[in-house]
């Protein structure tokens, strides 16, 4: 289950998700609209879990660590969640405090994942963050000091204030957290529509600086033992996120929260992205169901293909073969490393990605 909590202080400059900068005062009846939207879809389907319950539960945003922590655990409380399941929460370094924490683990929750996504003041003040690089080791020690919990960070590399030795320091400073930090979360920027840097007309760095900025980062990451299993994400082997892992995995899910999206088999649907309206659909229908789609069996097979190009699993060695013959593209062999039966991309390979997803499913 992923859980959408849309409240935050401010939008940070890339930020596209749906989110509400003065709408915290309406936290306890969003939260009442989650649980009752929940209720409705185990209630009246698509979602059976029998007797155990959702193997992962995922708070996003938005900023969740600005909600009552109370909520949260009062949610996990009135959902069926199964014994031994990773729910995560996403904090914001700002608002970490070592009680938040402690109330995390007491509610259950035993991963956090903590949007660092610089060292540098320069570049922070860049994207509109509320913190510093003071206040993100701070966070991240607070974390790290409190049993139960597993500790995440995201990072973003290629601003246009961003250069090589300033990528250099923050990944730099992964390696002596390595050994309490669990897993890395590493994103290319992308300036998305509806942003202030789009607004802004601003860019991000060309490709080939962008793959050099990757390819530091995976050396450095994977030399403190923490190995890349997805693209953009590093953890020591029995740390990985099982949340994402089984959206790369094509596998069910249910969104609740306003512009959440959920899948079921073919099904694929989404809510209102208002927060207002959202709340309102729940009182009346008890979903913020807003559209939804029936997916064919070429989209099924196209977007498998992509996420297993993105993960470490990967394809079948067999599988490869065959596309890349029936394409008449052996060559991209060359890319892939085979271990087990199973062949994955290349550190070089991952850069290339989009483009071998292309050449094997034209």
């Amino acid at each position: 289950m992923y859980v959408h909590i849309p409240f935050c202080t401010t939008k940070c400059s890339y930020c596209a998700f749906s989110v509400s900068h003065n709408g915290l005062g309406l936290q306890g009846e969003y939260f009442e609209a989650l649980a009752a939207e929940v209720r409705h879809y185990l209630t009246n389907g698509p979602f059976l879990l029998g007797d155990g319950g959702f193997d992962t539960v995922y708070f996003g945003g938005g900023t969740p660590s600005l909600v009552e922590p109370s909520l949260l655990g009062n949610f996990l409380a009135s959902i069926p969640v199964a014994i031994g399941a990773e729910v995560t929460v996403e904090v914001n370094p700002e608002s970490a405090r070592k009680d938040l924490f402690a109330s995390y683990v007491d509610f259950g929750v035993t991963r956090v994942s903590i949007g660092v996504q610089t060292f540098d003041d320069r570049v922070l003040r860049y994207f509109g963050r509320n913190h510093d690089s003071y206040g993100a080791e701070r966070a991240i020690g607070l974390a790290c000091d409190t049993e139960g919990l597993s500790v995440g960070i995201d990072l973003v590399y290629g601003s246009e204030v961003e250069d090589d030795e300033s990528w250099r320091s923050t990944i730099s400073k992964v390696a002596p957290l390595a050994p309490k930090v669990s897993h890395v979360s590493a994103y290319a920027l992308g300036i998305e529509p509806r942003t202030r840097l789009h607004h802004l007309r601003a860019s991000s760095q060309c490709e080939d600086v962008l793959a050099a900025r990757y390819l530091m980062a995976d050396e450095v990451f994977e030399g403190c033992g923490l190995a890349n299993y997805e693209v953009s994400n590093w953890s020591r082997p029995d740390r990985r996120c099982l949340h994402n892992l089984n959206y790369w995995n094509w596998g069910d899910y249910l969104g609740v929260g306003l512009g959440a999206h959920s899948h079921f088999g073919r099904l694929r649907w989404w809510n209102d992205p208002s927060l207002k309206r959202y709340i309102a659909a729940v009182k009346l229908d008890g979903s913020g169901f807003i559209g939804g789609e029936e997916l064919e069996d070429s989209q099924i097979a196209t977007e498998r293909l992509m996420l297993a190009l993105r993960t470490k699993k990967g394809l079948s060695e067999d599988e490869l073969k065959v596309l890349t013959s029936k394409y008449g593209n052996e060559k991209l062999l060359e890319l892939f490393e085979v271990e087990s039966g199973r062949a994955s991309l290349r550190p070089t390979g991952r850069l290339l990605a989009d483009g071998v997803f292309r050449a094997l499913s034209s």
